[in-house]
């Protein structure tokens, strides 16, 4: 059942993804004008993920221990002030270290987010809810890039980052003033976490362990694909076919409404035939669409490539997001999702730093084609996943709430 606050949350991961999406398509661009290298471009785009990466985890404890609902305000906050200060870079190390501080305010965001989300619903419908909720998620995506290429080519490379520091204002009051919690539940989070504690309850259930760690490289397979298409697809495409930023813009935008439309069906087939199917078949679906890149020969051939690429990741996300649901104590639900999340920035990290030094070394053409052969050796990883759909009564323990 869709709730107001699930709707608020729906909203808030919207306005995330669309604040920092505005401005991905100027990025590399404008990275590169001020004297950065591929491989520099790769260290800029891999400094956000690097910094969810060290932050998600004990976020994600954090939240189980005092609420989610502040964490998720300073996040925005955070964001918004790194936006803010984007206006005075003027070096590919100062964007760097921004990039950084704006990926500490998102390792504060999500993982609260997606607890919020989970607590409270059946296994059953874990598929489905996830499904909508990375539709409205990719949304963002897919929408952000597209306005970004615009207000670039309109206005200029500082107009996104005055956009983008706004959307992150907006979030952060949205999510102050409509999700409210009280002291009396922050107070029942703190000792329902001592209670976890003195039970020395495992994360993850008896036995799926290998389950987990399967579908979090399935996951990191799209933080690679989503940092290599914002450090390399911009000069990719440039380099192809002189392509406008209005152009790269409308790229991306179709990789995040591949990303946004495929999330729903995706997730229901989850719910009805497991985890497994969904999570192998999306990302080698995923992998035809990279392979596709190396052929491209023009703009709409790219386009094509870009937008299956975007669709099978989307149909393999909300199956591997409910399996983390599914296979962790739901006393620690916010350090799971702390973990499977930073298997996607773990990916990005790599996919940025990894391809930005082979473009260096093989070209942009030998990048793409190196992906895509990295993308079916991370995708049948899926084989490994065990079918562990939990009934009601698996879920030991009452949720948190926000």
């Amino acid at each position: 059942m869709i709730t107001r606050k699930i709707l608020v949350l729906f909203a808030l991961a919207f306005l995330a993804t669309l604040g920092y999406g505005i401005m991905i398509p100027t990025l590399s661009v404008h990275a590169h004008s001020l004297g950065a290298s591929h491989s520099a471009i790769g260290v800029i785009i891999s400094a956000f993920a690097a910094a969810q990466l060290l932050t998600q985890i004990p976020m994600g404890r954090l939240s189980d221990r005092i609420g989610r609902v502040y964490l998720v305000v300073f996040g925005f906050g955070m964001m918004a002030f790194a936006a803010t200060l984007y206006h005075f870079a003027t070096s590919p190390a100062q964007f760097m270290v921004l990039q950084a501080l704006a990926g500490v305010g998102g390792g504060c965001l999500w993982p609260p987010l997606m607890a919020m989300l989970t607590e409270n619903v059946e296994p059953a419908e874990r598929g489905r809810l996830l499904g909508s909720f990375n539709t409205v998620f990719f949304l963002g995506v897919g929408m952000g890039p597209l306005i970004g290429g615009y207000i670039a080519g309109a206005f200029g490379h500082d107009a996104v980052f005055t956009a983008w520091t706004g959307v992150a204002l907006l979030g952060a009051l949205l999510c102050f003033f409509t999700i409210k919690e009280s002291a009396k539940e922050r107070r029942a989070a703190a000792a329902h976490a001592r209670a976890t504690a003195a039970a020395d309850a495992p994360l993850i259930k008896p036995g799926l362990w290998p389950t987990f760690a399967a579908g979090c490289v399935v996951r990191a397979r799209g933080g690679v694909c989503s940092s290599f298409n914002n450090a390399l697809l911009p000069l990719y495409a440039v380099a192809l076919f002189d392509a406008t930023p209005a152009m790269i813009g409308s790229i991306m935008f179709i990789h995040g409404l591949g990303l946004a439309f495929f999330n729903i069906p995706g997730g229901m087939m989850s719910d009805r035939v497991g985890r497994r199917l969904p999570a192998l078949a999306g990302s080698l679906v995923a992998t035809a669409g990279v392979i596709w890149y190396s052929a491209a020969t023009g703009y709409w051939a790219l386009f094509a490539a870009v937008g299956l690429a975007g669709a099978g990741a989307a149909f393999s996300t909300p199956a591997v997001a409910a399996l983390t649901a599914d296979v962790c104590d739901p006393r620690r639900r916010g350090e799971a999702f702390g973990y499977f999340l930073t298997s996607f920035n773990l990916g990005m990290v790599l996919g940025a730093l990894v391809f930005g030094f082979v473009a260096e070394m093989l070209g942009l053409w030998g990048a793409v084609f190196t992906w895509g052969v990295t993308s079916l050796a991370l995708s049948l990883f899926g084989l490994l996943i065990r079918e562990t759909l939990a009934s009601p009564a698996a879920e030991l323990s009452p949720p948190l709430r926000a």
